[in-house]
């Protein structure tokens, strides 16, 4: 593991006490919108910063939102909690993801398209682990936050950038400037904020497969099929797209369903 990485991590401060309340919640089960709109309410830095999110032109909302509440019900609350724990690890960075030839706003639109297809293809499977795997997969790219900035201070964008073109593996590329991928990354996040066990657990058998136990499996597969159709080199490419849908053929999922869902983000967010 690359040393300057792990100190940068270490370096978190602890989440907000608003977002601990909050987790607690949802550690709880299923917490009832008027809790989680009492809670942020009372952090006026959290409902401003809320409120900021949830107004992002690649919403395509008409009207602008103006309360906690109103964006607790378009959102729902995994979405809501999603973009919370986003927004509280991201606050004390200066983001520069141009090393991925992306752009801060594009780096959320593509965090939101994943949470928001993981969350409308499994809330008609399993209900439950569809709101569990929401906020993991809003958060699964946040390591790449780290790995640029890391790049950037090298002065290896440049060359970071051009094999970019050429490496088929993003994580391969990633380990080769600076020995650890945006999975094991997130591991480390997960675990210095002390979020729920699934979510490094999600993370860290995404790239060590022999030991996982039965427990993880489906959030794994999950979050790797949302990562083949939308990540940050590509969203919704085609070649992509019928590889996916044989794979969840051959697992039984049901193709026609998660068809309908697929063009409904899609045409959400790409038009």
């Amino acid at each position: 593991m690359y040393v300057p990485l792990i100190a940068r991590v270490q370096s978190l401060p602890p989440l907000p006490e608003s977002v601990l309340k909050l987790e607690k919640l949802f550690a709880e089960g299923n917490p009832d919108i008027n809790d989680l709109v009492e809670i942020i309410t009372l952090d006026p830095s959290l409902t401003a910063d809320i409120l900021s999110k949830v107004n992002a032109p690649f919403y395509g909302f008409s009207k602008k939102i103006i309360s906690v509440l109103q964006a607790v019900t378009l959102f729902g609350s995994s979405q809501i909690r999603s973009i919370i724990l986003a927004s509280s690890i991201q606050k004390d960075f200066n983001i520069d993801l141009s090393p991925y030839g992306i752009s801060t706003s594009e780096f959320s639109k593509i965090s939101s398209m994943q949470s928001e297809l993981i969350f409308q293809w499994y809330m008609g499977i399993n209900i439950d682990l569809a709101r569990e795997i929401t906020p993991i997969a809003f958060l699964m790219e946040i390591g790449k936050i780290f790995i640029a900035k890391d790049i950037l201070q090298k002065d290896q964008k440049e060359a970071f950038v051009k094999d970019l073109e050429t490496y088929s593996n993003l994580s391969d590329l990633e380990n080769i400037y600076t020995m650890m991928s945006t999975a094991e990354i997130n591991v480390l996040i997960f675990k210095q904020l002390h979020l729920n066990k699934s979510f490094s657990d999600s993370m860290a058998y995404s790239y060590n497969e022999d030991e996982m136990p039965q427990s993880i499996k489906e959030t794994v597969f999950a979050l790797y099929i949302v990562q083949k159709i939308v990540n940050v080199r590509e969203q919704f490419n085609p070649d992509a797209i019928e590889e996916v849908l044989t794979i969840l053929e051959k697992n039984s999922y049901n193709i026609d369903s998660f068809k309908r869902v697929l063009k409904r983000i899609e045409k959400k967010y790409m038009d």
